[in-house]
């Protein structure tokens, strides 16, 4: 399944996990486009510049902020993931369950798959570094005029391994080159994870690029 949500036109309160060069991108796009939007800047470093906009919460961890921040009765609050873990599946680990390996197999099936140290599997419909400004047209690559038939989020969706469900998290682009998941689609991703006992694969991705973890509980 996949779970997606659209996005705010515009949005109230945008947490950005991550100050470093896409956080703070992020966070001056975002006061630019919309100056009354409450922004919160999380990141472990001990201090965040004081030339990049919004409340800084530095020293802090991103998943524990977000366990200490999330208001389930907030569904449009959006989370703007700029840290080097997957936020969405770290979220689901942090209340239960454990990681496990994803299937080898897979990386036969995900396009320009790379292997995670955390048994994850990363990957990829360019075979170059996007440029920070891609507004993730419809259909085709920006950069090399190409002809793109499926959205990446949807070729993960139909991973079918038995004994496991997948769950892929559709990470939508808020603007170009800042991509965001809601606060709804992480209470819903807990509440499918807690539906059934088994072993999942949980993915986020967007048109072009995803993550894919495993988790058993």
């Amino acid at each position: 399944m996949i779970i997606a949500s659209s996005l705010p036109a515009n949005p109230d309160r945008v947490y950005i996990l991550g100050a470093g060069r896409f956080g703070s991108s992020a966070a001056l796009k975002i006061s630019s486009q919309w100056p009354d939007c409450e922004v919160h800047l999380v990141d472990r470093i001990p201090e965040v510049s004081s030339e990049i906009p919004g409340e800084h919460h530095s020293g802090t961890d991103a998943i524990q902020f977000l366990q200490d921040n999330f208001v389930k009765e907030r569904p449009d609050d959006l989370v703007i993931p700029c840290v080097p873990v997957h936020v969405a599946f770290n979220w689901v680990l942090s209340h239960f369950g454990f990681c496990i390996p994803v299937p080898v197999c897979l990386m036969e099936f995900l396009p320009g798959s790379v292997a995670g140290n955390d048994g994850c599997i990363y990957c990829s419909r360019s075979d170059f570094v996007c440029p920070d400004s891609c507004p993730e047209p419809e259909g085709y690559c920006p950069v090399t005029k190409m002809k793109r038939n499926e959205p990446l989020f949807e070729t993960m969706e139909k991973i079918n391994l038995n004994s496991y469900r997948t769950i892929i998290v559709r990470s939508g682009q808020l603007l170009p080159g800042v991509g965001a998941l809601t606060a709804g689609q992480l209470s819903a991703l807990l509440t499918e994870v807690r539906r059934e006992k088994g072993r999942f694969l949980i993915g986020t991705a967007s048109k072009c690029h995803g993550v894919i973890h495993g988790f058993v509980h």
